[in-house]
């Protein structure tokens, strides 16, 4: 649309004046590349909404270690924890699958499934169905 709409003017003033064709052509370039930037600098603002600001809330959560039966380190998220849960309500509701990497919210998702080693049988279902929920929508994506 932005092509079209500024193409046929710079076409009939280049015919009326007799500009010559490198003039012509910084004229056209310059339209094109300013629309150019102006849909990068919305597709930067979409990205930083929809990803960064989760990956920043998501980095906030605390994140424990411990170690498994065998004696290994193990990274977790505390499932008890209120900020969690909330975080994984934030992420389940806005993030975008399309523009997100798939290996970082793996990591992340994973590091809740390590939590259930460190539970009791009072876990919260609402956190478990959140990281479940979460994983499908990655996965319904990806796959």
């Amino acid at each position: 649309m932005i092509y079209t709409y500024y193409y046929n003017p710079i076409f009939h003033i280049s015919k009326k004046y007799k500009l010559p064709s490198d003039i012509l052509y910084n004229i056209y370039s310059y339209i094109i590349n300013y629309s150019a930037q102006l849909i990068l600098d919305k597709w930067y603002s979409y990205i930083l909404i929809h990803n960064t600001n989760l990956c920043y809330i998501a980095n906030n959560i605390k994140l424990s270690h411990g170690y498994t039966f065998a004696g290994d380190t193990i990274l977790y998220y505390n499932l008890y924890d209120k900020n969690f849960y909330n975080t994984l309500y934030i992420c389940v509701k806005y993030i975008k699958p399309n523009i997100s990497s798939k290996s970082w919210w793996t990591t992340f998702i994973q590091h809740g499934y390590n939590g259930f080693i460190f539970i009791d049988n009072n876990a919260s279902d609402d956190t478990i169905l959140k990281i479940s929920y979460l994983l499908n929508k990655l996965y319904k994506y990806f796959n």
